[in-house]
């Protein structure tokens, strides 16, 4: 049921209402990735693209290409196919809630989703977002299993996932690195508890790091090929965090000017003038474009801290809605704050419970904090937002449970 009105809420985002609404840009295709995948589809690969494909990582628009390979150039199979992704990462986080809590918070955590506007609004148009909602989500139902049974197949598993997802956007890196830190800890904690020895799964572990590893290894392998130089996913790490600087200026994190035109524009004009400055066109060379970068964003590391610290604290809030509009933002905003107060509900009631939360609230926390110092935008919040469903999900069971319970004592 769940997976039914999830995919026909997308249809629904793709055939109608996206072409009815003006809230967003209609541009179905900003960053180019049917283009790539155009490329791809004809036997072009990433030519035209630069050589690491400007900042880009490869899977989704490899994801488009073959689908463009196998039904032609037609943009409609892809939001298609989008929608059936959307249909999943909301099963997924029903069978998250299910699994966790019971059966009524995921069935509610399902619906969450499906009626989440962040997560719909990206069904209808060639972005990145579905697809690393999808990969997350599922990342972090594998991770919980993995918890629950360390087998080798278990890590394995997640090591394909977490591939996949990184090669989908690089962000999704250390990730599972978070992951197995804080199951180690866990592990010692309960071993202290108990006063007893609990080997550690060594094996799976290595298992979830290797073939995580061999999975990315051939697009690591592909950028050395072309570049000459070692570059594990993507770059793009400097231009997010001098791009932090202007994005986090108070005329854009109170959107009195809307930041993807005014702060976008003022970062391109500024890298501009940095390759100048270095004798060089901006983009002209993706490799030699990140090296400017990299040397100003060390400059300003070391020698502006209190304006890095300001941004990064400032990050960690606009993460959650900085959008193209006032009005987006605000419907950002008020769908962030209350998802944190009822996962804050549900947090309560599942530690009086026994309840473990740690890798939900890991996978919630770890893109924020990993983002915040860099480039914190509200789209960059959307593949979290399962995962803290899922825990609003169980805020809303509380409250149904003692409204159900007042009601008994009423009678």
């Amino acid at each position: 049921v769940v997976f039914g009105l999830a995919f026909l809420a997308g249809l629904f985002m793709v055939l109608v209402l996206f072409n009815l609404q003006h809230q967003v840009q209609q541009d179905i295709d900003p960053y180019y990735f049917g283009k790539m995948g155009e490329s791809i589809a004809h036997g072009h690969g990433f030519e035209g693209f630069g050589s690491l494909i400007h900042r880009r990582a490869p899977l989704y628009p490899l994801a488009i290409g073959g689908l463009f390979a196998a039904f032609g150039d037609h943009t409609t199979v892809v939001l298609v196919v989008q929608s059936v992704m959307f249909a999943a990462t909301a099963t997924l986080a029903f069978d998250i809630a299910r699994r966790l809590f019971n059966l009524r918070t995921g069935v509610i955590a399902g619906l969450l989703c499906t009626m989440q506007p962040m997560l719909l609004r990206y069904v209808p148009t060639l972005h990145l977002e579905t697809q690393l909602t999808l990969l997350y989500t599922l990342l972090l139902w594998l991770m919980l299993r993995f918890r629950k049974q360390p087998t080798l197949l278990n890590g394995a598993l997640v090591g394909v996932v977490a591939a996949g997802g990184t090669l989908t956007k690089s962000v999704v890196l250390f990730l599972p690195l978070a992951f197995v830190v804080g199951l180690l800890l866990e592990r010692r904690s309960t071993a202290r508890a108990n006063q007893s020895a609990i080997r550690s799964p060594w094996r799976p572990l290595f298992a979830l790091f290797a073939v995580m590893g061999l999975a990315i290894l051939p697009w690591t392998v592909r950028n050395y090929q072309v570049t000459g130089h070692f570059v594990p996913v993507s770059s793009g790490t400097s231009d997010a965090f001098l791009r932090g600087f202007i994005f986090s200026e108070t005329k854009y994190i109170t959107l009195s000017e809307p930041p993807y035109t005014g702060a976008e524009n003022a970062s391109n004009e500024y890298f501009k003038s940095l390759a100048a400055e270095a004798g060089t066109v901006w983009e002209a060379d993706d490799y030699e474009t990140d090296q400017i970068l990299n040397k100003e964003a060390k400059r300003r590391l070391i020698h502006e801290p209190g304006p890095v610290a300001r941004k990064t604290v400032v990050g960690l809030f606009t993460f959650w809605y900085q959008l193209t509009s006032f009005k987006n933002s605000l419907l950002a905003l008020v769908l962030a704050v209350g998802g944190w107060a009822l996962a804050l509900i549900g947090w309560r009631r599942a530690r009086s419970e026994g309840i473990s939360t740690w890798v939900v609230f890991t996978a919630i926390l770890y893109l924020n904090l990993l983002l915040a110092p860099l480039l914190a935008l509200g789209r960059y919040s959307v593949p979290v937002i399962p995962a803290l469903m899922v825990m609003a999900a169980y805020g809303i069971d509380t409250l149904l449970g003692r409204r159900m319970q007042t009601r008994r004592v009423t009678r």
